[in-house]
């Protein structure tokens, strides 16, 4: 095994650890209720989107302002 072998190996194992690590935090992140209201403009949220989006707390508007 080279030097190259060595890198890739040890780059497939970070991104492993890395991964692994990311969804044992989504899996233990506590999913908050969508907004009724958007929070930037106090606009209603259709349901819709709501449903669709878990959690969101703005309307599409403003979170493409926020992106």
């Amino acid at each position: 095994m080279d030097d190259f072998d060595r890198a890739s190996a040890l780059e497939a194992k970070q991104t492993e650890v890395a991964l692994a690590n990311h969804m044992a935090k989504q899996k233990n992140k506590v999913e908050i209720e969508s907004a009724e209201e958007c929070i930037e403009c106090e606009k209603v949220i259709p349901k819709a989107r709501q449903e669709a989006v878990k959690g969101c707390q703005y309307c599409v508007n403003c979170q493409a302002n926020q992106e």
